[in-house]
């Protein structure tokens, strides 16, 4: 009958007693059971990381869009140059990239809702839309994306830039309804 354990199987030697294979073994396994020794920090007496650390680089290069701040982000005022058309143009480009999901760029941008989305990229037309919470968002993120890629401004841009220096109004010239007196 096979034993049931190992150390049945095993010939027994009086403690203190190790043979030779038993020993090469032992000396095998201690050393892949031994971490290897790991290397003590040491602090900067001004308590500054220094520079030379590795993983880290010490360029202002932002790595992602996200760590692009464009002047007036913060208070929502980012004057719009694009019109309306223009980032519906630039979305439909995004969305034939493979791997792009609208959802995640949804949230990514502002937590943007579907439905918003969906009315945004129905509309027609230069203006319209430009109320929607996505022309915006839409805005900022292709902003960004082109000072990350280093790219130049348009010639539309540039002339949207002179014809509205405060950016394009965030409103739907078409449904502004205009009174006039007598």
């Amino acid at each position: 009958m096979a034993p049931k354990r190992k150390s049945d199987s095993m010939d027994h030697t009086p403690l203190g007693e190790v043979s030779g294979q038993q020993a090469s073994l032992m000396n095998m396994t201690q050393t892949t059971l031994d971490p290897p020794a790991k290397k003590a920090r040491v602090a900067d007496p001004s308590g500054a990381s220094g520079s030379t650390s590795k993983g880290k680089k010490t360029s202002d290069k932002p790595m992602t869009w996200k760590d692009i701040t464009l002047p007036g982000e913060d208070e929502s005022s980012v004057p719009v140059y694009d019109d309306c058309g223009e980032v519906r143009r630039k979305i439909r480009l995004l969305q034939k990239q493979p791997g792009w999901k609208v959802t995640q760029w949804l949230k990514d941008i502002g937590g943007i809702n579907n439905n918003s989305y969906g009315r945004f990229m129905r509309e027609k037309g230069k203006t319209d839309g430009a109320t929607n919470g996505t022309y915006y968002a839409g805005y900022i993120y292709f902003e960004k994306v082109r000072i990350l890629e280093g790219k130049k401004k348009t010639a539309t841009r540039e002339s949207n830039e002179i014809m509205h220096p405060y950016g394009f109004p965030l409103e739907n010239r078409r449904k502004v309804w205009v009174i006039t007196g007598r």
